[in-house]
């Protein structure tokens, strides 16, 4: 029974390293857009991976070494506070991500409004073309290093008429949407 133990441990370490080795290729596969997405799913292959491991180790040394209780509940602990930090990182992530958004369309709002500065300036109608961002950059406070801001997460933002609503390049790419309404 002793050697049945064992080798159903030694099962549970070998069989935790698929979904380990899947949560780190989740994991070295984040980029903004999908973020969360991976993040969860890594979090479940993680948590499926300690359950694994945690299953192997109490079948080898549970026989082979008896645990006192204290160990046992100190173990079970660390388990559930593990698991617990693990759930709530997608949170954190999203709210990051969020932000990001909320910055791009922030900086979508002011380019709108400097171009409207910019054609009210010029006496132009809805339509005439507009030379992003060399027309625009006297109508909008500038960066550090002299430029329109940014997209924070990487986007490029395009404007070509009066009139149009300014579009980021992540407009649909992920949640939140960069998308100025």
């Amino acid at each position: 029974m002793k050697v049945i133990k064992v080798i159903a441990g030694l099962g549970c370490f070998i069989a935790a390293l698929f979904p380990g080795g899947l949560a780190l290729l989740a994991l070295s596969n984040l980029d903004d857009s999908e973020a969360l997405s991976f993040f969860c799913v890594a979090s479940i292959l993680l948590i499926l991976t300690i359950g694994l491991i945690c299953a192997g180790c109490f079948l080898i040394v549970r026989r082979n070494f008896p645990l006192s209780r204290k160990t046992r509940i100190f173990t079970l602990i660390t388990c559930l506070f593990a698991a617990a930090i693990i759930a709530f990182i997608p949170s954190f992530i999203k709210a990051r991500s969020t932000s990001a958004a909320n910055a791009c369309v922030n900086n979508l709002r002011q380019i709108d409004a400097a171009a409207n500065q910019f054609a009210l300036e010029h006496n132009l109608t809805n339509g005439a073309p507009i030379n992003y961002p060399d027309d625009l950059t006297p109508y909008i406070k500038l960066n550090s290093a002299g430029k329109i801001p940014g997209c924070p997460q990487g986007g490029i933002y395009h404007i070509s008429k009066v009139g149009e609503t300014p579009t980021c390049s992540l407009a649909t790419n992920g949640f939140p949407w960069h998308v100025l309404e």
